[in-house]
């Protein structure tokens, strides 16, 4: 690890992990498949049990997360939403009801984020600072909508293993666009392949063995329709642990991490 790197993350941790819950409720499916595909359709009525479990997991683990919220699933079950709050979790923006923003003018993109931050401010009592586009479908005018709402970070691109800024419209202060990847996905694992939960956290703990040793950072993107069910929880759990048992890896909101990359920027800092 370069002297660089050991200066990169807050209290001497020599990476970042950033676990992030995309809440899309009866939406995400719905949207996008068949309307006779009732099995897919289905399992979307596993979300409030699967939410419950990671919000136990990560009551037990002691750790913050970043639960994304389709505003339509949250006005289905704001009493989730106030608990995820309640417990210190960060509420970011998933869209009104996961239509993807490819589909959607940028006129039509504003009203809807607008609509998902105020729907979401008042059911949870805090006011978000971060917007997921649904399936990561997002369009240039994306960032520069959010820049205007005020936002802080987007997490839609996969531009590498660090935090960057993105200033579509100079004039606004910029966003911190946190990386995501399809390979830190739970649908690739238990969805586009179905394997094991220990398989999912060998995968993931190699990956955050070598953004270790480079100073990177990790930004999970889990469902809990998918990571909330009894085994696939397991590669949460397991990844979490293991996390806190390395004892330098900073587990953190992304508004935290945001947040903090920012005022390195400023500093006139790398990144």
């Amino acid at each position: 690890m370069t002297e660089a790197s050991g200066e990169r993350w807050p209290s001497g941790h020599r990476s970042a992990l950033c676990i992030s819950i995309d809440l899309d409720g009866a939406y995400g499916e719905a949207n996008y498949r068949a309307p006779d595909d009732i099995y897919w359709i289905s399992q979307a009525a596993y979300d409030p049990t699967g939410t419950s479990r990671l919000l136990g997991l990560l009551s037990d683990s002691g750790v913050p997360a970043t639960f994304c919220w389709v505003a339509r699933a949250a006005e289905d079950r704001p009493d989730l939403v106030a608990e995820a709050a309640a417990d210190g979790h960060e509420i970011a923006l998933h869209t009104w009801d996961h239509r993807y923003y490819t589909q959607l003018s940028p006129d039509e993109q504003r009203d809807d984020m607008r609509r998902t931050m105020e729907t979401l401010t008042r059911i949870s009592g805090t006011t978000p600072v971060g917007h997921k586009s649904a399936g990561w479908r997002y369009t240039p005018e994306t960032n520069r909508i959010a820049q205007e709402l005020g936002l802080l970070w987007v997490m839609d691109e996969p531009g590498g293993d660090l935090p960057y800024m993105v200033r579509p419209d100079p004039a606004l202060p910029p966003l911190v666009q946190l990386p995501p990847s399809r390979w830190f996905d739970d649908y690739t694992y238990f969805v586009d392949h179905v394997l094991t939960a220990s398989q999912t956290f060998e995968a993931w703990r190699d990956d955050l063995d070598v953004l270790r040793a480079e100073g990177g950072l990790m930004c999970l993107t889990l469902h809990p329709l998918v990571s909330g069910r009894p085994g696939p929880s397991r590669a949460m759990a397991r990844l979490i642990d293991y996390a806190i048992d390395l004892g330098d890896v900073w587990i953190a909101r992304a508004d935290w991490i945001a947040r903090w990359w920012a005022e390195r920027v400023g500093e006139g800092s790398d990144g």
